[in-house]
């Protein structure tokens, strides 16, 4: 138990099997811990454990385990530095407590092809993905909220469960008008606004449709 304190104190008190058999800890010893209710196994996250006693969050420990289970053995540390599956879309606005789409799976940018084995979460690969368009928030590397933005508009999502997220970031001081000009502007034809400044209205709340 001792050696696995240390990472599940900071992983909000969850550790991978791999994590585990870095640190000496056998798939015997797991099981042993299991079976006398020191650990339990993460819902719907395999090879994922909880260090039984300490407060779960229904809202973001599902996102925090299936980020753990896709890093296998990886250290915290090394992820957050150098992420391989970064938080997007609705479940980056969730994470941040912005708007009010509800995410129906866990989604992330991965820059490898990883294989979850489980239909809750939705990977889009890229190769390179921009230093700026990320940042670690409650512990995961998440888009930043103009990425966010980006990404939503870029999926098609409703107008309306837009704007929210970009007014929601504007009370927060998370965003900047100018910043989101920029962003807006070139999927302002796509929304059916011919003029890219109707629809940065739009969203921010000044302007109706």
């Amino acid at each position: 138990m001792a050696a696995i304190s240390p990472v599940v104190s900071e992983q909000w008190g969850m550790i991978t099997a791999g994590q585990a058999r870095g640190l000496g800890v056998s798939r015997q010893d797991l099981k042993r811990l299991v079976d006398d209710g020191t650990l339990a196994i993460v819902d719907q996250a395999a090879r994922v454990y909880r260090l039984t006693g300490v407060p779960e969050d229904p809202e973001l420990d599902p996102l925090r385990a299936a980020w753990l289970q896709l890093g296998g053995a990886k250290s915290w540390h090394e992820r957050a530095a150098v992420p391989d599956a970064i938080v997007s879309h609705r479940s980056a606005a969730h994470l941040r407590d912005l708007g009010d789409l509800i995410p129906h799976e866990h989604e992330f940018y991965a820059t490898t092809r990883l294989r979850p084995r489980r239909n809750d979460i939705k990977l889009r690969v890229r190769s390179q993905i921009a230093p700026d368009s990320w940042e670690v928030w409650g512990g995961l590397p998440v888009r930043t909220v103009s990425a966010i933005i980006d990404d939503l508009l870029t999926d098609g999502e409703d107008e309306s469960a837009v704007a929210q997220v970009v007014q929601d970031a504007l009370a927060l001081g998370l965003l900047h008008k100018d910043a989101l000009k920029a962003i807006v502007a070139p999927h302002a034809v796509a929304y059916g606004h011919s003029d890219p400044a109707d629809f940065f209205r739009v969203l921010v709340g000044e302007g109706t449709r």
